[in-house]
């Protein structure tokens, strides 16, 4: 059983993609890759701006519309599996975890549930949580492979909370007990839309996008469930 006290959080969603690995420059050249064939092609600026929250189908879905082209589902879906092979290799040659993602991860391991919540696909967080060495850590893990809508849709963080509690009765868990970890404004949205408490960190924008955040740190690095229960203890 995982020790808590009444006014603690009680769980844990992170968001992944930004917040565990910085891995958005690594989608950005998998995108670029695909965008060859589309004649589609932007600054990393602009992929910051107008494209971190999205999952795969509604960043291709994007990007279609760019070139002037029709965004069936199965077009979308072939655009989709190309991008999920050159996203692999990329992966293979190295991605970095956030600094201070895996202490806090492997702090909160065996204390309190944990979960991820993002709009990734599952293929590429089991991919690049391989590559840092801790699959093992999350016991649920909800992707886009998951969810008709993602973020901001809060059917994510929704679902990630369900999936906990389902696990841990013991815990008798609402969404308010629990805090979701993000780098966007969408995935922000997201998450309060469920009830959650959440804590921004600018590592990939400006920390004033992140305003509806409860709290925002420039990142992760000396961040501890000590810490975390100071800033939100009696928040939900």
């Amino acid at each position: 059983m995982h020790p808590y006290t009444l006014g603690m959080i009680k769980a844990i969603v992170f968001d992944f993609d930004g917040v565990v690995v910085d891995s958005e420059p690594v989608h950005y050249r998998a995108f670029m890759e695909i965008g060859k064939g589309l004649g589609v092609a932007f600054d990393y600026e602009h992929y910051l701006k107008h494209y971190v929250g999205f999952d795969d189908r509604d960043a291709i879905r994007a990007m279609l519309i760019q070139a002037g082209m029709p965004t069936e589902d199965a077009h979308v879906a072939e655009l989709r599996q190309q991008k999920q092979v050159v996203f692999e290799k990329l992966v293979l040659q190295g991605a970095a975890a956030i600094p201070g993602a895996v202490e806090l991860i492997d702090e909160a391991y065996g204390q309190i549930p944990i979960a991820v919540g993002s709009g990734a696909t599952t293929l590429d967080i089991d991919l690049m949580l391989d590559s840092i060495g801790r699959r093992d850590r999350f016991e649920i893990i909800v992707s886009a492979d998951h969810v008709s809508r993602s973020k901001p849709d809060p059917a994510t963080y929704r679902m990630a909370v369900e999936q906990l509690a389902e696990e841990h009765t013991e815990l008798k868990l609402r969404p308010s007990d629990c805090l979701a970890i993000e780098d966007t404004a969408a995935g922000i949205e997201s998450a309060s839309g469920a009830g959650l408490m959440t804590l921004g960190i600018a590592t990939t924008g400006p920390a004033s996008l992140l305003s509806r955040a409860n709290r925002v740190e420039p990142g992760l690095e000396g961040v501890t469930l000590a810490k975390l229960r100071l800033w939100y203890d009696g928040a939900g």
